[in-house]
């Protein structure tokens, strides 16, 4: 999962100089490009409205649900990390290209699975897929964006990769829930929306490649920089472990725990979350980055205690209302952290920054996986009402402790 706003920056990647095209060429290939990208993340967030089914289908415990979407972050940063050095040498097309059979990979895998290890590489493969149209995806929108503008691509490929993570929970829960076949139909609408992508790409200039380009950067934080680095990047990986509760156990623990058989309600939560992190991100602006930060971790801390609360009393109309809170302040959150790493970088290790936010990225998306993992484990070991319990206090306190270090030590960023 991919999201962002105005303030975010994606991890950057060195782009090639593409042959000169007319405008309306270009602006084909930059809505290909932006179409790609949103599409491969409805596919890859899709599962989030099914994964009460198939624990019915299979018969497997939490620890195992959330196991199945955490994995998609052991496809991700690798190819985070691969494909965007790589479109720089072989180009982008090749490297969107694969990212489309990726996708194709993981959905089919999804679709057809008859046991629980096939969902498991199924995951990873939708992984591989969103890293590699999210690193070599932002460059190819830098190259064709019509009039030059890098500003518009970064802010298209945030957005893109928003909308698709709000989209693809209710995408698979509307399907599901009123046409048949509810675990292979929804992936069977990807495809087909998948279809006039993969032209695109197609139609995509071979482009010019960079031989001498290494093909793995691997991620580097500078001395100077560290304090802020690490203060601002598990604010931020706790707000995403915030967030991957909401899609990976909130759907369907609402349809299990809160007497609620509608998918579409539970697929409805996780949109929301995501929406209103965007919503978060879009006004950010108007704070300084520590500022938007900070008060992003109190927003979660309000949030986490909200969905401890909720835990113990299930109220479904509380319930969306704490999914609106811990939205928001994670997209404060998140918001804050990069730009005041973005701004510690600019002052104190210019010409670090690819490094740095790779790095930045590999730490946010471990702080998704890892909080999963400990839920499934907790949901299986107590129950969903004690784990989510004991989960939102930890998350609370956590948030609140990253708080309080970054007052008492300080930051090396400048107020930005």
């Amino acid at each position: 999962m991919v999201s962002t706003s105005r303030s975010v920056a994606v991890p950057p990647v060195l782009p090639t100089s593409a042959s000169p095209a007319p405008v309306r060429w270009r602006s084909r290939n930059f809505h290909g490009v932006a179409y790609l990208l949103v599409v491969l993340l409805v596919g890859a967030n899709i599962p989030s409205a099914l994964y009460g089914l198939y624990r019915t289908e299979f018969g497997f415990s939490a620890a195992v649900q959330t196991a199945i979407f955490a994995v998609y972050v052991v496809g991700m940063i690798p190819s985070l990390l691969l494909f965007g050095p790589l479109s720089d040498a072989l180009g982008r097309r090749a490297v969107l290209g694969f990212a489309a059979a990726a996708g194709v990979v993981g959905a089919t895998t999804m679709a057809f699975a008859d046991a629980t290890v096939w969902l498991f590489l199924g995951r990873i493969a939708q992984g591989i897929a969103v890293g590699a149209v999210s690193a070599a995806g932002t460059a190819a929108l830098v190259d064709y964006e019509p009039d030059g503008d890098h500003q518009r691509a970064a802010l298209v490929s945030s957005a893109g990769g928003a909308l698709g993570g709000g989209l693809g929970p209710l995408v698979g829960g509307v399907v599901a829930q009123y046409l048949p076949h509810p675990l292979q139909t929804p992936f069977v609408v990807f495809l087909v929306a998948l279809l006039p992508a993969v032209i695109a790409v197609a139609l995509l200039p071979r482009g010019l490649r960079d031989r001498s380009a290494p093909l793995v950067r691997l991620p580097a934080i500078p001395a100077a920089i560290r304090r802020t680095f690490w203060l601002s990047t598990i604010a931020v990986g706790l707000s995403w472990g915030g967030v991957g509760l909401f899609q990976a156990v909130v759907p369907s623990w609402i349809t299990g725990q809160l007497g609620v058989s509608n998918l579409v309600v539970g697929a409805a939560a996780a949109s929301l979350v995501m929406v209103c992190s965007v919503a978060a991100q879009a006004v950010s602006g108007r704070l300084s980055a520590r500022r938007a930060e900070r008060t992003g971790l109190v927003v979660l801390v309000v949030g986490m205690l909200g969905l401890a609360v909720v835990a113990r009393e299930p109220v479904l109309a509380l319930l969306f209302v704490v999914t609106a809170v811990v939205g928001a302040g994670q997209g404060l959150t998140f918001a804050g952290g990069l730009r005041s790493v973005n701004a510690a970088v600019v002052v104190h290790a210019p010409g670090s920054q690819g490094g740095v936010l790779a790095a930045f990225y590999v730490v946010s998306y471990v702080g998704l996986a890892v909080p999963i993992l400990a839920a499934g484990v907790a949901i299986t070991a107590w129950g969903t009402g004690t784990a989510v319990t004991v989960l939102g206090v930890l998350g609370a306190v956590l948030c609140a402790a990253i708080l309080v270090l970054g007052a008492v030590t300080g930051r090396t960023s400048p107020r930005r």
